[in-house]
């Protein structure tokens, strides 16, 4: 992060561990893709290659979520969405080892503060 500013690639981050959230929520047989370290891995080295696909998918997890009865939470990481977007026109593609840095460090404040909200 630059002078304290959260970048790009730290909000892609934060985004990348909100749609994991959400995919987790909804999957019923507990394999989630995102949860992968390797498609991480390939998110942090270039967002705007892996995270659209994900992106569209979101409101199918939100469904499938409703559907096991965790539509509350889901509904909660799923309005988050907007605001865990880059700044930019669109997704940044591929990102530098100290972007890269910054994926991950957004990842996981978004994942304790996740966690900090599910309790």
């Amino acid at each position: 992060m630059a002078d304290g500013q959260l970048t790009d690639a730290y909000r892609c981050g934060q985004l990348y561990a909100a749609l994991a959230a959400l995919e987790r929520l909804g999957s019923s047989n507990g394999k989630v893709a995102l949860d992968d370290k390797d498609v991480r891995s390939k998110a942090a080295e270039n967002p705007r290659g892996t995270l659209p696909n994900y992106l569209k998918q979101a409101v199918a997890y939100l469904m499938a979520a409703q559907h096991r009865r965790k539509g509350a939470e889901a509904a909660t990481v799923f309005r988050a969405i907007p605001d865990l977007l880059p700044r930019t026109k669109e997704l940044p593609g591929s990102l530098s080892y100290a972007q890269r840095d910054d994926f991950y460090m957004g990842w996981c404040a978004q994942v304790k503060a996740l966690e900090a909200a599910a309790g």
